[in-house]
């Protein structure tokens, strides 16, 4: 069997990213840019104060206190990392002044999937430390085929183990296109830091820290876009993807027409018994395929 042209359909980054920034930028920037930043904000601040003095060795509450802002963080990014694959899900191929669906559902949909997230999280970073540790090569194509498995496990799967499977069926033979959104991905996100590394030298000071949570609060104020813009690519591959029925679904189609052709011949035996009626055509000949000629358009000879 021929693979379908539909299944390897061209997708492009450059799109996916053009979408991201029309979402973000310009259909909903509030919900897309401003209230994300502002709930993983505090959390950010209060851990870069309480670890600023990175030398110093913590009290148990400044211990306690940096767990609960980790996990603060944590959780806030899941959230909202959910809410916006939910909203970018709800404008994909829709009219350019389309509005997104309210953020509301979207979160609480984003929080029902939480727990899913957060072990496919898991399990995909704890498979790609072990993959790179061994070699660079298992590492890149481990992180190729899992890069779609959070996006799955959000918006399409049930659990862990359909999500992976969904994303190695949907990254096969999509290694230049993936390399391409982490090029890019890779350039927007340095573009931040470059810029924050040189307000630093241009005005050095011992407070380090502060820039360091200076270019973690911009590249956390432009997350949004990556996050759209590899939804946007998921749906997209998503979109593409043509199903091909397995060996056992053909064998099962197939089972009525295989039983049809085997009972042909009795029919036929039984039909050459039975006499034609005059002004009826004999049982056996061609007149019941005229229908079929004329349906399929071949003219009579």
């Amino acid at each position: 069997m021929s693979t379908s042209n539909a299944a390897h359909a061209p997708v492009s980054a450059r799109h996916a990213f053009a979408l991201a920034f029309d979402l973000a930028f310009r259909r909903d920037p509030i919900q897309s840019l401003v209230v994300p930043l502002l709930l993983r904000a505090p959390w950010m601040i209060s851990l870069a104060l309480l670890l600023r003095d990175g030398d110093v060795e913590l009290t148990p509450r400044l211990q306690m206190l940096a767990a609960i802002a980790l996990l603060g963080q944590s959780v806030t990014w899941w959230a909202v990392d959910s809410m916006l694959r939910f909203r970018a899900r709800t404008v994909f191929n829709t009219p350019a002044g389309q509005r997104p669906a309210p953020v509301v559902p979207c979160y609480s949909r984003g929080l029902r999937r939480l727990p899913w997230l957060y072990l496919t999280e898991s399990v995909r970073n704890l498979a790609l430390t072990f993959a790179f540790g061994f070699f660079i090569l298992p590492g890149v194509f481990l992180a190729h085929r899992l890069a779609f498995s959070t996006e799955a496990v959000v918006l399409d799967e049930p659990h862990l183990a359909s999500a992976f499977r969904k994303s190695f069926r949907l990254s096969r033979r999509r290694f230049e296109r993936w390399l391409e959104m982490v090029a890019v991905s890779v350039a927007l996100a340095f573009s931040v830091l470059f810029v924050t590394a040189s307000l630093y030298l241009s005005r050095p000071t011992d407070a380090w820290w502060q820039w360091v949570l200076a270019g973690s609060l911009a590249a956390a104020a432009i997350w949004p876009v990556f996050q759209y813009a590899w939804t946007f690519f998921y749906l997209r591959l998503v979109e593409t993807e043509t199903r091909f029925p397995s060996i056992a679904e053909r064998l099962r189609a197939s089972a009525p027409a295989r039983a049809a052709v085997a009972r042909v011949p009795a029919a036929g035996g039984m039909l050459a018994e039975t006499p034609a009626h005059e002004g009826q055509p004999a049982p056996g000949t061609a007149a019941g395929a005229l229908p079929a000629r004329q349906e399929s358009g071949v003219p009579f000879s």
